[in-house]
């Protein structure tokens, strides 16, 4: 993993971030990844080459939880988000993998609810899968994403080992910005003691668009073929206290924060985004603090992702190199 962009030298907005700045800084959250990666050459659709996986975000407690929901453009098949907006409330982890991926995950999280007799025979259960596509370095239509990949997941995310971020997990094979996209995660402290974070998986954007601060990033420096419309999933998480109608506003808030890196959500993208609270006593900020934070850790997320991936060789000879770390400094000097 290379280094994030405050390990650069770089920080992002004005608010304190957390401990680890990071989703972990929201007390008792988990975060796993399973990374498939294997197989070269030219693409023989069941076989490879495979460049795509699983990430989970685990909140604390037992649910429900209060959330909330948001679309920014809806070209995307994630699960789960329709009954969020309905009803406003969070069931299970937060999942992120492929595009075509998103049924294997349901059925795996599902089973392992029946083994665990946590289950209703006469109730369904509301499994959150979201994805973005990975066709560009990945053999999608291989399927390769299985329900047996999400104990191993789980597994991962109660391990505690080190967090991870950019080319792992769901980001194995996604693209950003023209470069290598993936996971990244960011928090900001409140006022109140209370923490917002955001994550997101990072498939969206061309290269002449990306930001830093206002600045363009690439210049003079050569741009690549920029890949297919791409989409990105932004979750937040907080334990202040929010009911669902808050953080609702502060989904839509996160548009702004992707905004600033110079995305304009393309008409084939699905952008959305998913928050929640897990907060059991109320430590709201202002929501101006609030809307603030939420923006500059969905930059500052993005950024991370963008930051930390390696360069990944895929199907057919395509490639999709690392944002070069000259580029950022430079951007970064350009602002001062």
């Amino acid at each position: 993993m290379r280094p994030t962009l405050r390990e650069l030298g770089i920080a992002v907005g004005r608010l304190p971030t957390g401990p680890t700045n990071s989703i972990l800084d929201v007390p008792g959250t988990k975060l796993g990844h399973v990374s498939l990666q294997h197989g070269e050459g030219p693409l023989v659709v069941g076989q490879g080459p495979v460049r795509t996986g699983l990430s989970v975000i685990i909140p604390p407690g037992v649910g429900p939880w209060p959330a909330a929901c948001h679309v920014i453009n809806g070209y995307g098949k994630s699960l789960g988000l329709l009954q969020i907006q309905e009803l406003g409330t969070l069931e299970s982890p937060l999942f992120m993998t492929n595009t075509l991926a998103v049924g294997a995950v349901q059925q795996g999280y599902l089973e392992i609810l029946r083994e665990r007799g946590a289950f209703s025979p006469s109730q369904s259960f509301n499994v959150l899968v979201t994805e973005c596509n990975d066709g560009y370095l990945n053999d999608l239509w291989g399927l390769h994403v299985r329900p047996e990949h999400v104990r191993d997941v789980l597994r991962d995310a109660e391990s505690g080992g080190p967090l991870r971020q950019g080319s792992v997990g769901a980001g194995t094979g996604m693209g950003g910005f023209g470069h290598k996209g993936g996971i990244g995660t960011a928090s900001r402290q409140m006022s109140t003691g209370a923490v917002i974070a955001a994550a997101v998986l990072v498939n969206c954007g061309r290269a002449e668009e990306l930001r830093l601060d206002g600045a363009a990033v690439f210049g003079t420096l050569p741009r690549p073929h920029n890949l297919p419309d791409g989409s990105i999933i932004i979750a937040l998480m907080t334990n202040a206290g929010f009911s669902s109608f808050d953080l609702g506003r502060l989904t839509r808030r996160a548009t702004h924060g992707l905004a600033r890196t110079g995305a304009i959500s393309a008409p084939g993208s699905g952008d959305f985004v998913v928050a929640w609270d897990t907060g059991d006593a109320d430590r709201r900020p202002g929501l101006e603090e609030a809307f603030l934070a939420v923006v500059e850790s969905v930059e500052e997320a993005i950024w991370n992702a963008l930051a930390t991936a390696e360069g990944v060789d895929g199907r057919d000879g395509h490639r999709l190199e690392a944002v070069p770390t000259a580029a950022i400094l430079g951007a970064a000097r350009s602002r001062g």
